[in-house]
């Protein structure tokens, strides 16, 4: 049995661990792995308009994203589709995957097992003025790894001409 015992828990809107990362992305952490024996993690995310975003993978976990405000374009492997409030979007582990936005919103994030949302807490630790070198630290210690797009360059446009 895990040390929490059988009594579960509550994190109330706004009880989260807001994390400040320097980007348009503002995740509020509601669950560390570290929580339930790193079965999985939880997080809101909080979006401005995201015209680009580089398509990358996560090496040790799988991701869910579930839709709450906004609408969203999503590549995840040569999946290409688009979704608003409601959509449910599964990220195998290892899958390139990458969404784009156009009016911002937010998103509830799970992972399993947990390492997501610690990513998030250790970036929020260096700051916004992270150095690239720092960033490819925190990415190789997490086993997070960028993938060029189609053409070499970053994802730009979900639906091609």
């Amino acid at each position: 049995m895990s040390d929490w015992g059988l009594d579960g828990w509550a994190v109330r809107a706004g009880e989260g661990l807001t994390i400040d990362t320097g980007s348009p992305h503002r995740p509020e952490i509601l669950l560390r792995g570290s929580e339930v024996d790193r079965a999985l993690g939880a997080f809101i995310f909080r979006h401005a308009v995201i015209p680009e975003n580089p398509p990358h993978a996560h090496l040790d976990f799988m991701k869910i994203i579930y839709v709450l405000d906004g609408e969203y374009q999503f590549r995840v492997g040569s999946a290409e589709f688009q979704g608003g409030p409601g959509t449910l979007v599964v990220v195998p582990r290892a899958s390139q995957h990458t969404f784009t936005t156009a009016t911002g919103g937010r998103m509830l994030f799970v992972c399993s097992p947990s390492g997501n949302e610690e990513l998030f807490v250790e970036m929020g630790k260096l700051g916004p003025d992270a150095t690239p070198e720092q960033l490819a630290e925190l990415n190789a210690r997490f086993r997070t790894v960028s993938l060029p797009g189609d053409d070499g360059a970053p994802w730009r446009q979900m639906f091609r001409p």
